[in-house]
């Protein structure tokens, strides 16, 4: 094992947006808050992304500590290999998610020495008092990350969300079973409550959460207004950006602190379209990031991207589906905290089915991508493919060749690495790759005229 082994250096990634170039200090000081909740004897509870629990255990007052964020924290830092090889020596497959070997191995590591590793990225990750996972579709780790976690810390409870929501078909109206739906997630809230209640002491505050659920309402609609201001020609901000605005969305939901980071780099986006000021000074080829999440080590390639005149005006991964106000139904009209939260979770995750049955052979993700490529005047499409991330990214190419049936001549590019594996990445095949797409974008372009 090389557990002593110093991260190499990384040029920092250049920003379009003075929003985005926040965000590291907001997850330094996020980390430093569950640090110091640790200290002060407050509850902490390793929690997911997307899994329907921001308002239930800010309004119990419970301090989350976002395991994957804290693993990308690692990787963008090119510090994540001791990480994972700590896990492997546990007995773990380096083919697992390296989000979950990251903080596996952080964990092994951690109970080991009673104390935080050795010049830990930004202080390190804080023991927790409770887990808690979630019975979803989207990836293996969220039912079993914090089960095999118990191995290092057993006296740590778990408790996974049942998160389902109506599969798509293209023959039946999944409003005929939604109900059923909402009715089981509610449940699965309720004993999240009670469990969090029985474990850390604290009293689920009814008010506050009613207020909270309204505030991630406000602030979902405030996201997708302003990332749809990125339609603009030149476009005001790129994907390259939206992997650090990405952080209020996923980790500080139900904060005023990501209401009003939105609010401000709406008024900036805004700014920047009035004076026609571009991510880049001639923008040539605008270019969707059509799916997988990014390595998180090399966003410098957005930069690369750039600098070849090409901008990412919108991405599936991160992005706002829809304005909640757009929804087929009335959220406000929905007194009972947890039952919102549950018809809005079945609403962000089917709204594209009915566009879909409307064309034969068609599937809602691939709705999405043809939506954008309209919306955004889309010239390309550049996906990732991690090879430790098979749940999330295992339908990019099948969804890639659905679209190609309807924009059969769009260019397209998949790139392979991993989330947080460097070792998985090559920095010169990679930018050859990239040159290689762009004469085909110039191809495209030039036989067009």
């Amino acid at each position: 094992m090389t557990e002593e082994k110093k991260p190499e250096e990384k040029k920092k990634r250049k920003t379009a947006t003075e929003a985005a170039a926040k965000i590291g200090p907001m997850v330094k000081a996020m980390i430093a808050d569950v640090l110091q909740a640790r200290k002060e004897g407050k509850p902490i509870a390793y929690t997911f992304i997307c899994c329907c629990y921001d308002e239930i255990v800010r309004a119990m007052d419970i301090v989350p500590a976002w395991t994957e964020n804290y693993a990308g924290i690692c990787g963008a830092k090119r510090d994540a290999q001791r990480f994972l090889e700590r896990a492997e020596s546990e007995g773990f497959s380096r083919s697992l998610c390296t989000y979950a070997l990251c903080g596996l191995g952080f964990d092994a590591w951690r109970e080991q020495l009673g104390e935080m590793p050795p010049d830990a990225p930004w202080g390190g990750q804080a023991r927790p008092d409770v887990m808690l996972g979630s019975g979803q579709i989207l990836c293996d780790p969220r039912n079993k990350w914090y089960q095999a976690a118990q191995h290092y810390i057993p006296d740590v409870p778990v408790y996974a969300v049942g998160l389902p929501w109506p599969p798509y078909e293209s023959d039946y109206d999944y409003r005929e079973v939604q109900d059923y739906y909402v009715k089981y997630i509610v449940e699965e809230l309720r004993g999240l409550v009670a469990f969090l209640e029985r474990h850390t002491g604290r009293k689920m505050d009814w008010d506050r959460l009613s207020e909270l659920v309204d505030l991630t309402d406000r602030t979902w609609n405030l996201i997708w207004e302003t990332y749809e201001l990125r339609r603009a020609i030149p476009s005001p901000m790129g994907t390259g950006d939206a992997m650090n605005t990405m952080v209020p969305i996923v980790f500080m939901m139900a904060t005023q602190q990501a209401y009003d980071f939105f609010k401000e780099l709406n008024e900036e986006l805004r700014h920047k379209i009035a004076n026609k000021e571009g991510e880049v000074p001639d923008e040539k080829y605008r270019l969707m990031w059509g799916g997988g999440l990014p390595a998180w080590f090399a966003l410098n390639d957005f930069n690369y991207f750039n600098s070849k005149g090409a901008v990412f005006p919108v991405e599936t991964t991160y992005r706002t589906v829809e304005a909640v106000y757009n929804f087929d139904i009335d959220l406000s009209k929905i007194s009972d905290p947890l039952e919102h939260i549950a018809w809005r979770w079945v609403k962000f995750w089917t709204y594209w089915y009915d566009k879909a049955r409307k064309r034969p052979g068609s599937h809602p993700d691939v709705e999405r991508l043809i939506q954008y490529i309209e919306d955004y005047k889309i010239d390309g499409i550049v996906m990732h493919e991690a090879f430790s991330c098979r749940t999330w990214h295992v339908g990019l190419i099948w969804q890639l060749n659905r679209l190609k049936k309807i924009y059969r001549d769009i260019p397209s590019l998949i790139l392979e690495s991993d989330i947080v594996d460097i070792s998985s990445y090559n920095e010169a095949d990679t930018r050859a790759r990239i040159d290689a797409f762009i004469d085909t974008l110039e191809a495209v372009k030039s036989k067009g005229k």
